[in-house]
């Protein structure tokens, strides 16, 4: 068996630091195998910086996802055209830079991490990630054991649908995006796990990671002030996947969340 913990949204760089700082004992007390990061506003929804992305993976994550805002960054266009650990979303045309998936060690085995976007109420123009993620599969046959997709996404149904769609032939199906933990882990029949969105890691007390004034303000006159970040302690909300390396099924999914206050 080996263990995957995935970690939602990173919201501004005072929780990647939190992360860079945490991870690696937070990695001990679980027993993980491989951390994955969705740390797509590592610079405060504005995508993440060379920097953050530098801090994330030496402070103990093994893989960086993506998600709408990967490429606002131009520092991290490097990185991404460096293949690897750091992903941004499969769905985005051939001419962005980085890749969408990656094939990396974990234990003795070999996990295949694939960065992907949904369509509904995104952005438009973008391909199905449905036979995106099918190619892929087809493509690496052979070549790895286990497999997780980060599905950035707004609609349950169509993260629902993916999943369903992909059950038994990947070992789990993350959701990311709306920054809400939601409560619906579980096995898919044929051996998939699957969670809708596994929250964000970031300031409590606000909205969405976002100072509560600021949100208010802007719903009440339309005026597009900047954000700022709500002031709480950070909390990372995340989920710790099972696997098994010889079927490359999912045992069990689980919820957690850890905050600066713990630690």
């Amino acid at each position: 068996m080996l263990r995957v913990l995935f970690i939602g949204d990173v919201i501004a760089p005072r929780a990647a630091d939190f992360l860079a700082k945490s991870l690696w004992s937070v990695r001990r007390r679980l027993e993980v195998d491989f951390v994955i990061v969705n740390g797509e506003n590592a610079s405060f929804l504005g995508g993440i910086s060379d920097e953050a992305a530098e801090a994330l993976l030496s402070g103990g994550a093994d893989c960086i996802t993506g998600g709408n805002h990967t490429l606002q960054t131009r520092s991290i266009y490097r990185k991404l055209e460096e293949g690897g650990a750091v992903l941004r979303p499969l769905n985005y045309p051939d001419e962005a830079p980085g890749c969408g998936y990656s094939i990396l060690p974990i234990g003795s085995a070999r996990i295949l991490v694939i960065s992907a976007l949904g369509t509904v109420y995104m952005e438009p123009g973008l391909a199905d990630p449905l036979p995106l993620i099918e190619r892929v599969l087809a493509r690496e046959e052979g070549r790895y054991d286990l497999s997780l997709v980060d599905l950035h996404a707004e609609a349950t149904g169509e993260k629902l649908t993916v999943a369903h769609a992909l059950d038994g032939r990947i070992s789990a199906v993350i959701g990311t995006h709306t920054h809400v933990q939601t409560a619906d882990e579980q096995i898919l029949p044929c051996g998939t796990a699957y969670l809708s969105d596994v929250g964000m890691c970031g300031p409590s007390g606000g909205i969405l990671g976002v100072a509560p004034h600021v949100m208010i303000k802007r719903s009440r006159t339309h005026i597009r002030i900047p954000y700022a970040e709500a002031t709480g302690p950070i909390v990372a909300n995340a989920a710790i996947v099972d696997l098994d390396e010889t079927s490359g099924k999912a045992l069990a999914i689980r919820r957690i969340s850890f905050s600066e206050d713990e630690l």
